[in-house]
């Protein structure tokens, strides 16, 4: 699926979904990309989107190799957090047949899974509609 089938699933856009989210949970980047690290939206616009799905690609190939190494079940999510408490967040999540990521950069002492919850049954809804 391209970005602008993307873009084009359903009443409210992927990049609504995401600012949305991205305002919610106060977010300092959100990110939705394809499982591959392609971008499909982010918040704020603007934002180097290519670098921040590289690194979610990044994450998700050690997520891949550590599952398999470990014989873990499927990972939904990856969080690294740094000294200052700063955490990356990626939620692995499918839609119909496509496998996504949703990452966030979360502030100290902010709750993100609830808002990521909410983001992620919006896009499914929107994406198996239109498959």
């Amino acid at each position: 699926m391209s970005n602008q089938d993307y873009e084009r699933a359903g009443p409210m856009s992927l990049s609504d979904i995401v600012t949305e989210m991205h305002a919610d949970g106060d977010f300092s980047i959100s990110v939705l990309a394809s499982k591959e690290g392609l971008p499909i939206a982010t918040a704020p616009r603007g934002h180097n989107s290519d670098l921040a799905a590289a690194i979610i690609a990044l994450l998700q190939k050690v997520s891949d190799e550590t599952q398999g190494e470990l014989g873990m079940a499927s990972v939904d999510e990856v969080t690294i957090r740094d000294q200052d408490r700063l955490r990356l967040v990626c939620r692995n999540f499918f839609a119909g047949k496509e496998e996504l990521i949703l990452a966030a950069l979360v502030p100290p002492d902010h709750y993100y899974r609830h808002v990521t919850n909410q983001a992620i049954k919006r896009i499914q809804e929107s994406l198996e509609v239109h498959q």
